[in-house]
């Protein structure tokens, strides 16, 4: 294969931190074992690395990765950041399957969307608001909010939202975003729309879901779980499966989630293919290859159940 013989050429060419190295070689070792889970490892290879050639290869099999595994937004981010070494070819192909999934926006009006939206910050979005306003195209705004989230722009998503309410259908943008910045925001934000009782199923749901979401902010885990199970009598059940086995893992109840919902494979989604393998497959042996990944996870923000998943594996000596 190419890449290997690429590996080859960078690691015996130039000077390079055993560290690093390492790294790398540990994400492309996990990689035939796992491509979902090789991903965490490559991308702190990428932010942590000085190394120009080592930085090249692992944008290179992120973004493989990342389209695999249908991480589209994130797949559009790094070509974007890294259009000297993502061919402009492939950033197209993530623009077609994109373009496919925001039918009937049309392509133009996505890319000028995403133009704006990689540059907007809570100073200048008063810009992007207009630009949303004047195309006044529910599918758009919901691109938009992703390519925000993904950026971890919740300020300018919570500036936006508190602008103009209308750009949103749903009250989940605006739900999480008050959660995560401000718990007594998000309480006062979940009042208001517990007061609109004559919704369909899709709202209820989304409602329930927010309020799982805030009595996890709390720390109340117990309570957080039975609200996610109530959004799923409503809608989205598989969200709310994976959201109140999340929960009952971060109350110390591993063994109860386990028992409590069966897991499918879940090939692009960090969380449910853990739960998959940990309570379905009990594949001690993978789970004791990939540990390094749910180390890395565990360390990112929000990266509290993948900690809950490294103290299990350790008390199961893997």
């Amino acid at each position: 294969m190419k890449i290997v013989f690429l590996l080859i050429i960078i690691f015996s060419s130039i000077s390079i931190s055993a560290n690093d190295k390492n790294l790398y070689q540990k994400a492309y070792e996990i990689e035939s074992i796992s491509t979902l889970f090789a991903i965490p490892l490559y991308e702190q290879s990428l932010s942590s690395s000085n190394s120009k050639n080592l930085q090249k290869a692992a944008v290179s099999r992120l973004f493989y990765l990342y389209k695999k595994h249908n991480k589209l937004i994130e797949a559009l981010l790094l070509g974007s950041k890294y259009s000297k070494i993502i061919p402009s070819k492939e950033r197209s192909s993530v623009w077609s399957a994109i373009a496919e999934i925001y039918r009937p926006v049309k392509y133009d009006l996505l890319s000028s969307a995403y133009v704006l939206a990689v540059r907007t910050n809570h100073e200048n979005y008063p810009e992007l608001l207009n630009f949303m306003k004047s195309a006044y195209e529910p599918k758009l705004n919901d691109f938009i909010f992703v390519v925000l989230y993904k950026r971890k722009q919740f300020e300018t998503l919570q500036l936006l939202l508190k602008e103009d309410r209308s750009i949103s259908t749903s009250p989940l943008y605006a739900g999480m975003i008050a959660i995560k910045l401000d718990s007594d925001g998000g309480k006062s934000f979940l009042e208001s729309l517990d007061a609109e009782t004559d919704r369909d199923v899709s709202f209820h749901s989304d409602l329930f879901y927010l309020l799982g979401q805030y009595y996890r902010s709390l720390g109340d885990h117990r309570f957080s779980a039975r609200y996610f199970r109530m959004s799923g009598s409503f809608n989205w059940n598989e969200r709310a499966k994976l959201e109140s086995a999340k929960s009952l893992v971060l109350s110390g109840n591993f063994s109860e989630a386990c028992s409590t919902f069966d897991f499918k494979p879940s090939p692009n989604e960090e969380v449910g293919q853990t739960f998959y393998l940990i309570c379905n497959k009990k594949d001690k042996s993978m789970l004791k290859e990939i540990k390094p990944s749910f180390k890395v996870l565990g360390s990112k923000e929000g990266g509290d159940f993948f900690q809950k998943v490294n103290q299990a594996l350790e008390k199961w000596d893997l």
